[in-house]
């Protein structure tokens, strides 16, 4: 998570720190972000004028919110704090804005008490633990107990697997395999990939393969979901994959759209779902504007609160053309454009967590809406898997719970708005035990002004690629010792073969499922 800060709090901030010798420069922005909230200050983020973005910038959230116990980011405590201040559960966008309006407000009104103050005598020392005192004093009647069914209903069951998983990605040169103990806490703390390849590159075979290896070493306790946002491999193509890794293959298209809601699956109580159902609708599809995203969830939330239940897409068109006397207007001509596609069955419900799934996207819809439904969907796992806290070390022993493969996940990582998202998954759900694998056609495809994907991912592997300068390169695998060694692996690269970065940059022979498959006889 990313806040950057206006100039005039920027110097707020400097002042107090100073002030008060505090030598974290973090410890200024939580107790300001507290006081505002001692206050009672509640925002409409939708009236507020927001401060501006001219000052300093935090880009760790340990910096910001400080660590606990293991060195984990207090991000968590700080936004149950507000979650619980406004009744609600805040998305990451939304807690950033709203830090920041407390964090003005905070430091005006604490900067107000010390400039009425008398410094000399420490009363700046007596306004501090005045407030500390009134929050301690808060504790016994802000404590919210969850009852044993509350916990149930929130909380999603995810089977997961404590079994060790040694990987191996293929051979060297010299026909040395090389192994990764992807759980092994001693050794790796994130078992994210990220894997750039042209088309006939190698990079699905050997991720396929990857994913066999993981089934067959847990005894298939640990699933997985495999969006193929291309759609073009049938069922028959995958079958022997399919069947040794015991999925699921749903080929989503107009007679069989995915068994899942894109709003009945959410609790609509929480506005926050709404919100971001219509700001993933402005993502990818262009036509709607501001003032047709923040009608349409008006229009939700009326549905919502008359019926108590959330809306199919049909019952919400239906809903919005009575309303509009049957015209139509640009959202209401994307939603019938997603009814109309047959991508969702609404009707029906997937348990997408204790299976594994191959989901194979419509290659004749446009890819507006593969977006879309995509994108939906892996908001969805996100914000599931959440609820579902960590796991467990066991003898350095990670236990996993799920893996998902998102296929051109370039898709994504294209769109500025879809960015944060895909950040926040790789961030967040590292410590719940799941592994994420991105693949994309280029190595650029991971690296952006605003975000370097690759700071996520434990292991970046190059396949045949377009672009083998090594500019491009370096800042995908990490640093080198020798560019020229580099150049020269890289002039050796080829289909079949990659470019990983453990220890050093090494070429591979990729493990290929489809020779797996004839050396095991599958």
């Amino acid at each position: 998570m990313r806040i950057k800060i206006s100039k005039e709090n920027d110097e707020l901030l400097y002042k107090l720190k100073t002030l008060y010798n505090f030598k974290n420069e973090g410890i200024v922005p939580r107790i300001a972000f507290s006081y505002s909230l001692l206050s009672g200050k509640i925002f409409d983020i939708e009236n507020e004028v927001m401060p501006s973005s001219d000052g300093k910038e935090f880009r760790d959230d340990k910096a910001l919110f400080g660590t606990i116990i293991g060195d984990s980011s207090n991000t968590i405590i700080f936004k149950s704090i507000l979650d619980q201040h406004y009744n609600k559960n805040t998305f990451e966008e939304e807690f950033s804005k709203l830090f920041k309006l407390h964090l003005n407000h905070g430091l005006n009104i604490w900067n107000d008490k010390i400039e009425k103050s008398n410094i000399s005598k420490g009363d700046h020392i007596d306004i501090l633990l005045t407030a500390i005192n009134k929050g301690l004093l808060m504790r016994s009647s802000n404590v919210h107990i969850t009852n044993q069914n509350e916990s149930q209903n929130n909380i999603l069951k995810i089977n997961s697997s404590n079994k060790p998983i040694e990987l191996c990605f293929g051979t060297d040169l010299d026909g040395n395999s090389i192994k990764v103990k992807i759980n092994d806490e001693t050794e790796y703390t994130s078992r994210h990939f990220g894997i750039a390849g042209t088309t006939g590159s190698g990079k699905t075979q050997f991720v396929f393969d990857l994913i066999y290896q993981i089934s067959k070493q847990t005894d298939y306790e640990l699933k997985y979901t495999f969006f193929d946002f291309k759609g073009t491999d049938t069922k028959e193509k995958l079958d022997s994959f399919l069947y040794i890794t015991k999925s699921t293959f749903i080929d989503v298209n107009h007679q069989n759209g995915f068994p899942f809601s894109p709003l009945k699956n959410y609790d609509l109580s929480n506005q926050n779902y709404i919100e971001s159902f219509a700001s993933d609708l402005r993502t990818f599809f262009k036509s709607i504007g501001q003032v047709q995203s923040a009608s349409l969830v008006r229009e939700i939330k009326d549905y919502y609160f008359e019926n108590n239940e959330a809306p199919t897409l049909d019952e919400l068109l239906e809903t919005i053309l009575e309303k509009n006397k049957g015209k139509f207007d640009t959202t209401t001509s994307v939603i019938q454009q997603l009814i109309n596609s047959g991508i969702y069955n609404e009707s029906e419900t997937y348990s997408i967590f204790n299976q594994s799934t191959y989901i194979s996207m419509p290659s004749e819809v446009t890819k507006e809406i593969k977006q879309f439904v995509t994108f939906n969907l892996l908001k969805y796992m996100y914000d599931s898997i959440k609820k579902s806290g960590d796991t467990i070390v066991t003898n350095n022993i990670k236990e996993l719970k799920h893996i998902i493969v998102i296929d051109e996940a370039q898709n994504f990582l294209q769109h500025k708005n879809a960015r944060p998202v895909i950040e926040s998954m790789l961030r967040e759900l590292r410590s719940m035990g799941i592994i994420i694998i991105l693949i994309a056609q280029e190595t650029q495809d991971f690296i952006y002004s605003d975000f370097n994907f690759m700071s996520q991912i434990q292991f970046p592997i190059c396949a045949n690629v377009n672009d083998k300068s090594s500019k491009r390169i370096i800042p995908f695998l990490g640093s080198v010792n020798s560019e020229v060694k580099l150049n020269t692996q890289l002039s050796k690269l080829d289909s079949g073969k990659g470019l990983i970065n453990i220890g050093e940059p090494k070429l591979i022979e990729l493990r290929q499922f489809w020779k797996t498959k004839k050396e095991e006889n599958i």
